[in-house]
């Protein structure tokens, strides 16, 4: 049997060789290289594997660099290169006395005692026991997704989540959300499918994809799919030829959207595919709406009233709707006062128009993960200039600086694409009343958009220095991706690590009655429930 050598790229030396679960381990082998095709890494961990004939899509073919690192006795074999998704379970983070090291699934998980714990702090605290490597990382507080989650519950109780699992891979994020029972995931192509199918059934599975092809339809019958959204006459019919068993949600593009990419068909051809559909006995059982992230309360407002129009044109050609989806909602969370309000009134609105038969949800994953991560990157360059060439006002006298990290918009600030703009700054913070200066944070690709943030004013930094990127959860890990992946330092208070766990063990092994939809709090409508997972602080930090 040829034999297949994979590399995972690390720059931890107490990195543990683990590969797949498909793949056994039969021997292990440390080399040291300076580069591999263009990054740079301190340490290569190798393994040599009897593998199955089938790779992931993560794993990349180079046999042609093989015999520039290494010799072997025996005939060449295959070089593989696999980007890992992140995971604390061999980026284990040294913990105090007093913290423990738990384990949830796979991962590793440090439970901290006391209240809560500022993710800066911990940012900190990482990057004090990483041994000089200076490569990026994330830190998650594993419990912030509930806790957002559980406040969703309470203020919006018609709402049911939906989670975009292209907003955020990691394996500890998409276990939590599997254990809610009325949390559905969101997938766009057979990779996500794949993921999802892993933690959820399929009932919890939504397809809905810009470019649905026949190919892709045919795929959900392989791992599963509740429900497919559609937009047109030939998406109907391969839906309803290829995957029989799935419901069907039309996606209807209102003319007020202000949606980049416009998505869904018009009222008049809505009023096409409901005939079709109640012709050949597909099964379509809602709509699908969107607006955009430019969207007021006021427009979801009139999409909730528009919505209640089309579930009444359907009834009127004997079609009886009983879900509605919305696409990305764009909560406020500035201030605890407008997210009560937008999910009060968004709840009423929907109250008003539809009685509790309609299953109303939204995807809400920008607002349940933005807040959980924290990212940190490491200046490895700076250059300084004028600061008017940085500010681009001839006004601004003195200097300014471009500096340069170590992650761009090929990693973990692809999310700038998404209309997000993370801001930073010094994770140390500065002891004596430094000159602040003008500056702008780009890439390590040198590629004119590879901008990290345009424009910035803190003190000076140093060659070396951390930067600390807070609120990075959204659109910054993906399911897989050809370019490294930061790893994740999980961490979380004891008293609400214990709730997660019990969760998680209900989950997996149901007790007979037990019943797991719902929020932690017992009673929905009080938010002052002590017995809840986050107690009195349930808006806190949201």
């Amino acid at each position: 049997m040829e034999r297949t050598l994979f590399i995972d790229v690390s720059t931890f030396k107490d990195f543990s060789v683990q590969i797949d679960k498909q793949f056994r381990c039969s021997a292990g082998i440390w080399q040291q290289a300076d580069q591999l095709i263009g990054c740079e890494v301190e340490q290569l961990a190798l393994a040599e594997i009897y593998a199955e004939p089938q790779l992931r899509a993560s794993q990349i073919r180079l046999p042609e660099i093989l015999n520039s690192f290494f010799e072997y006795k025996t005939k060449p074999i295959n070089l593989m290169v696999r980007h890992r998704l992140p995971s604390s379970s061999y980026y284990t983070p040294a913990g105090e006395s007093e913290w423990s090291r738990e384990s949830f699934g796979d991962q590793s998980i440090a439970v901290l005692p006391g209240e809560y714990r500022d993710p800066v702090e911990m940012a900190r605290h990482v990057a004090g026991h990483l041994n000089d490597s200076q490569q990026p990382f994330f830190v998650m507080d594993v419990t912030a997704v509930q806790q957002k989650l559980e406040a969703l519950r309470v203020i919006c109780p018609r709402i049911r989540a939906t989670y975009s699992v292209a907003c955020n891979g990691d394996p500890v994020l998409a276990r939590i959300l599997a254990n809610n029972e009325d949390v559905n995931f969101e997938v766009a192509n057979t990779t996500e499918l794949e993921m999802a199918s892993a933690h959820i059934e399929p009932s919890r599975i939504v397809l809905r994809s810009q470019l649905l092809t026949r190919k892709t339809i045919r795929q959900t019958t392989e791992f599963g799919c509740g429900t497919i959204v559609i937009e047109t006459e030939k998406q109907l019919q391969d839906v309803f030829s290829s995957a029989p068993l799935s419901e069907i949600l039309i996606a209807i593009n209102l003319q007020y959207s202000n949606a980049e990419i416009p998505f869904g068909c018009q009222i008049e051809e809505f009023e096409q595919l409901i005939e079709l559909a109640h012709l050949i006995g597909a099964k379509v059982t809602g709509i699908h709406l969107e607006l955009g992230s430019n969207s007021t309360l006021s427009d979801y407002c009139n999409m909730i009233h528009d919505a209640h129009n089309i579930f009444e044109l359907a009834s009127r050609k004997y079609v009886d709707l009983r879900k509605l989806s919305f696409g990305s909602f764009v909560i406020p969370t500035n201030n605890e006062q407008d997210l009560v309000m937008f999910c009060s009134t968004i709840n009423r609105t929907i109250s008003y128009y539809f009685d509790e038969k309609v299953d109303v949800s939204a995807n809400v994953g920008c607002f349940l993960v933005t807040n959980a991560f924290t990212l940190c990157t490491n200046v490895i360059g700076k250059q300084q200039m004028d600061a008017k060439f940085i500010t681009n006002d001839d006004f601004d006298d003195g200097v300014g600086f471009v500096y340069q990290t170590n992650d761009g918009v090929y990693g973990s600030f692809g999310c700038r694409q998404m209309n997000i703009n993370p801001f930073c700054k010094p994770l140390d913070p500065s002891l004596n009343d430094e000159p602040l200066h003008f500056g702008t944070i780009i890439g390590p690709s040198l590629d004119q958009i590879d901008i990290a943030q345009n424009l910035t004013k803190c003190r000076q930094l140093r060659v070396g220095e951390w930067l600390v990127w807070e609120k990075m959860g959204a659109f910054t890990i993906p399911v897989d991706s050809e370019y490294p992946v930061p790893p994740v330092y999980y961490y979380s208070r004891k008293e609400c690590w214990q709730k997660l766990v019990e969760k998680d063990e209900q989950r997996r092994s149901p007790s007979p009655g037990f019943d797991d939809i719902g929020s932690d709090c017992g009673d929905s409508t009080s938010s002052g429930d002590d017995d809840s997972m986050f107690g009195s602080n349930m808006f806190l930090n949201l």
